[in-house]
């Protein structure tokens, strides 16, 4: 299994790249795309920051 380091990192890039394809889709900003993905990086951003809290409280911890 991977470290949380690792997975953290995933899931940030991952909700930076949701949040780039919502500010650069065509249409308004309350688009049901544009929401959707804002939702989607909100979500692996928030994941991100578990992961990221998780890794420093196992570092701690050894």
């Amino acid at each position: 299994m991977r470290s949380p380091m690792f997975w953290g990192l995933i899931y940030l890039l991952t909700g930076v790249l949701f949040t780039y394809l919502a500010a650069t889709s065509p249409g308004n900003m309350w688009s049901f795309y544009t929401v959707l993905l804002m939702l989607f990086a909100a979500y692996n951003i928030s994941i991100s920051i578990k992961m990221f809290v998780l890794s420093s409280k196992l570092n701690r911890k050894k």
